[in-house]
């Protein structure tokens, strides 16, 4: 998810942020979405990726832990919307699953100034019915994606113009600097569409009558939004022709039916498995943790009481046994969080021992109890109190950490409330000052840190900053990363906001997870990463070698 200049953060990401519609899936980096590329991702545990044949896959169905109400991300911007639209639709650029920026539908792009990007399109790019991708689709697309009605309009908002330049070539022209624009034309902010089908089905786009129209290596063919979506392969895609010819995305909320469902055979594997879930599918599947780059903390709203009292907020981050949580709810698949930002996602802006030191000297925050019980006392809120914290039914790992903190709480005299929710009703309730203790649970899109710190640290994020964090030293810092080109000075200016803003605990991040996803025997899903799940992740699904 990318900020405007001035941190302006749409409700999309509000939506993507929190891993609305599959629980555990990895979403990271601009989706790797459009393009087949060399090899990236690798399993969390060091294994080599696997490598699958060329034998055909007749038919797949894979389970996924909710269901989403449209397939237009621009109207519903969950995980899983994305999961299933970028099967069926492309971007100017795509991310790998190890997070590089890489050609979609542009087969060559270039940065001529700090506020121009020019896009080549490829030559032999088509619809799934059949017509050719052309500049007027591109511009089309874009203005759908910015138009005021559209959940993808922020990420356009410090666009000057958009033209095409050429027969095939767009231009994109900023009204300032920012670095962060790379990632925008990406399925995350941008799925292209027809022009004639956007036109035609204005305000009615992914609809169970509608469906999607792209240029990607599946079609969607039906959409039940309660209970599946169905695709075919698009023997029109530009790429390498995927193994598997159709594929059935069934929404299979409970954990029980889906492991059910995998033993007798009726589906092939799931995706997006809580931790605790993935252990008992071992035995009948082919089990992959991946780090997905993801965070799961919590978000105190420092306008309002008892969290615009700091002590307050020392007083719970003493009182999580985050590594308790690691070890006992996600089973050793996370590591405990100390920012927002996993270290991975500092890619070249940093060097590694540059954001170990960084990381290791942010507070930690340690488990004990007395020192949560000293906070309190020097608060105003001495006395305790009572408060509720939701969590969404597709994330039941929340939901025990919720528990776990709140035992932990009532020994210093605080009652904490859980309460579960629908993803829906989770999804509406997650908006500033709406409650002052919620779960961020964020799956970035981008190979960026930039998407967090934007969004959760900016003051003028007015629509994700649920915090309501405000402070004059991060402000700066965001600014000046956003007006650099200077890649080193721009992680600098980065970093100096993460690392301003932890002493002020504005969120208490409890852990970097993993993803598990699971597949028959019979089948392998090459090239595993943090992005590998969003783009067209079926292309990657093969049969495994006898």
């Amino acid at each position: 998810m990318h900020s405007e200049p001035g941190g302006r953060i749409g409700r999309r990401g509000v939506l993507r942020a929190t891993g609305a519609g599959i629980g555990v899936l990895a979403v990271s980096a601009i989706l790797s979405a459009c393009s087949p590329q060399r090899p990236e991702g690798a399993a969390a545990d060091g294994r080599a990726p696997a490598q699958g044949t060329d034998t055909p896959v007749d038919t797949l169905t894979l389970a996924l832990p909710s269901s989403v109400s449209t397939l237009d991300v621009s109207r519903e911007s969950g995980i899983l919307n994305y999961v299933v639209a970028c099967l069926a639709q492309e971007s100017l650029l795509s991310v790998g699953p190890g997070g590089k920026l890489g050609p979609g539908l542009a087969e060559s792009w270039k940065q001529p100034d700090a506020t121009t990007y020019v896009y080549t399109l490829r030559r032999d790019a088509e619809f799934s019915d059949g017509t050719p991708v052309t500049t007027d689709d591109v511009l089309a697309s874009v203005e759908a994606a910015r138009d005021e009605a559209s959940a993808l309009a922020y990420a356009w908002a410090d666009v000057a113009s958009v033209k095409a330049t050429g027969a095939r070539e767009i231009t994109v022209r900023l009204k300032n600097p920012d670095a962060a624009f790379a990632w925008t034309p990406t399925p995350g902010t941008l799925l292209i569409s027809s022009k004639a089908f956007l036109t035609r089905n204005k305000g009615k786009v992914g609809t169970p009558r509608t469906l999607l129209l792209g240029s990607g290596p599946y079609r969607v063919t039906s959409f039940a939004a309660d209970d599946h979506v169905a695709l075919e392969r698009n023997d029109a895609w530009w790429g390498d022709r995927p193994s598997v010819r159709s594929l059935k995305l069934s929404f299979v909320p409970d954990a029980g039916t889906r492991l059910v469902a995998m033993k007798s055979g009726a589906v092939d594997g799931a995706l997006g498995l809580p931790s605790d879930e993935a252990r008992s599918w071992e035995t009948d599947a082919q089990v992959t943790y991946t780090g997905d780059r993801s965070v799961v903390a919590l978000a105190f709203d420092t306008a309002q009481a008892p969290f615009d009292d700091v002590h307050v907020r020392r007083a719970f981050a003493h009182a999580a046994d985050r590594a308790g949580m690691t070890r006992g709810i996600l089973h050793g698949k996370a590591d405990v969080a100390s920012t927002l930002v996993s270290p991975d996602m500092w890619g070249d802006l940093l060097s590694a021992g540059e954001v170990r030191e960084a990381y290791d000297a942010l507070p930690g925050w340690d488990f004990d109890l007395d020192l949560a019980r000293a906070e309190l006392a020097k608060s105003a809120h001495k006395d305790g109190f009572s408060l509720d914290l939701t969590y969404p039914s597709s994330g039941p790992q929340l939901g025990k950490a919720a528990l776990a903190l709140a035992a932990s709480l009532k020994k210093i005299g605080i009652t904490l409330n859980v309460e579960e929710a629908t993803l829906e009703q989770w999804i509406a309730g997650l908006l500033p000052g709406r409650k002052p203790l919620q779960f961020l649970w964020y799956y970035p899109v981008t190979g960026d840190p930039a998407e967090l710190t934007n969004a959760y640290l900016d003051g003028g994020a007015t629509a994700t900053n649920l915090p309501h964090y405000d402070s004059t030293a991060v402000n700066e810092a965001l600014a000046a990363a956003r007006r650099t080109t200077d890649r080193a000075a721009r992680g600098e200016h980065l970093m100096a906001a993460v690392t301003a803003s932890a002493e002020d605990l504005p969120y208490l991040p409890l852990w970097w997870a993993q993803t598990a996803t699971a597949l028959s025997k019979d089948l392998v899903f090459e090239e595993p990463g943090p992005f590998a799940l969003v783009g067209p992740w079926a292309t990657r699904v093969k049969k495994a070698a006898s």
